[in-house]
């Protein structure tokens, strides 16, 4: 394990570059498999989105597998597929990525695919047409979603200042209302070489794909755009809280959670670790205290990172009678840990499962490139992933509990996800 740990850390046969219209180009040789991720990342997201933009960053996210300037609708995925491979793409609040994974024989043909999606897509007025009543079906579906409409509403109440208060999918006003040239100029405008970063980690030779990307990636052009700074939010100094009745609810869902770092601020891995104490697995403490104790269902959560302020949330499912009583057995915990401290062997084993389960995570290709892309677009730093796993180590006792102590009760948000009154 040690071996593995520290060819993790060390990162030896990584290459990064920045071409010279603007696109970092970040590659990794890995001679252990025969797979490739091929994987296009942009700084576009909902946070980045103007009032008639809601939403435009997760239609563009369709939009670009309607065909492009080459290629038909339809046809990229079903060449991935024939070659065994498969292609995928999300939008986050703070990102959006495409990806292909396939065999190392047809990591060409994945590179040139995603090139054509992410820099000649149709963008035509016939496909945004088309494309309205398929998002709005999806939006129908998320609204239908009880606990979609949980998630919705706790970052409206726990964001005031920030473009986190929306979701990701956007309104039907907004998506009713673009129109082919608002779908082309976002595009024009936020897919741009300055905001790109073309990710390949697989079985290949550095210096082909190098080669492969500047004759493709290399030769876009278009004007300069990079994400503008997030603000922060305000530090929240009261409770915000909402219930929400469903008919076709029979259990209790609860999200309870509080402010925390950017996943830029250096203290954010500290938070990395007291989600594995708190929360991960059946060895957590919430798991063995809540669950294993009858107080609810089940129970998840931790740091939800983004670019600006983030959240450090606590998710369960219990009786609608038992929900006073777990929320306060929860908080009781959590004021335990304040008074007394975290024990730091507790500390150093769940920073050893971090390690151990990183290193045989990224055994798999795409989320080896996943790790990399994540740390240039979203943190802003490659070191992120190269230095991930040392980080974790360096976490110390007083940074996890010096966090910790910030969750007080007075400063959180819960929404509640209850069975409708009789």
């Amino acid at each position: 394990m040690a071996l593995t740990v520290a060819k993790a850390e060390s990162k030896e046969n990584i290459t990064i570059k920045k071409l010279k219209n603007g696109v970092s180009v970040i590659v990794k040789e890995r001679k252990d498999t025969q797979a490739v991720a091929v994987q296009v990342w942009f700084g576009v997201g909902s946070i980045y989105e103007k009032d008639n933009e809601r939403g435009l960053s997760h239609f563009l996210e369709h939009m670009l597998f309607n065909g492009t300037k080459y290629t038909k609708p339809g046809e990229i995925e079903f060449e991935v597929e024939k070659k065994g491979g498969s292609i995928n793409a999300a939008t986050s609040f703070d990102f959006t990525y495409y990806h292909i994974e396939i065999g190392n024989l047809f990591w060409k043909d994945a590179l040139k695919y995603l090139y054509y999606m992410t820099t000649q897509p149709s963008l035509s007025d016939e496909m945004v047409a088309k494309e309205k009543p398929i998002v709005l079906e999806e939006l129908n579906r998320h609204l239908d979603n009880p606990k979609s409409y949980l998630w919705d509403t706790y970052y409206k109440l726990a964001y005031k200042k920030t473009n986190y208060k929306h979701p990701v999918i956007g309104y039907r006003e907004t998506i009713e209302n673009y129109t082919p040239q608002l779908v082309r100029d976002y595009f024009y405008s936020h897919y741009t070489p300055s905001n790109t970063v073309v990710v390949v980690v697989g079985n290949v030779n550095t210096d082909e794909v190098l080669k492969e990307i500047n004759n493709t990636f290399g030769t876009v052009k278009g004007q300069y755009y990079k994400p503008p700074k997030v603000e922060l939010e305000d530090p929240q100094t009261e409770v915000r809280r909402e219930d929400i009745y469903k008919p076709q609810i029979t259990r209790a869902y609860v999200a309870i959670g509080w402010q925390a770092p950017s996943i830029r601020d250096k203290t954010s891995v500290a938070l990395t670790v007291l989600e594995e104490i708190l929360l991960n697995g059946k060895s957590s403490v919430m798991y063995q205290e809540l669950k294993e104790k009858g107080y609810v269902q089940s129970i998840m959560g931790g740091y939800m990172a983004h670019v600006g302020t983030s959240q450090f949330l606590f998710y369960f499912i219990t009786d609608p009678e038992k929900v006073e009583t777990a929320k306060a057995r929860l908080f009781e915990i959590i004021k335990s840990y304040q008074e007394n401290g975290i024990p730091k062997e507790v500390i150093e084993n769940a920073k050893k499962r971090i390690i151990n389960r990183e290193v045989f995570a990224r055994e798999e290709v795409d989320n080896d490139a996943e790790s990399a892309g994540y740390a240039v677009t979203v943190t802003g730093d490659i070191k992120y992933d190269l230095e991930f796993i040392q980080r974790i180590k360096k976490v110390k006792k007083e940074e996890v509990e010096n966090y910790l102590k910030t969750l007080k009760d007075n400063n959180y948000t819960e929404v509640r996800l209850l069975p409708e009154k009789k």
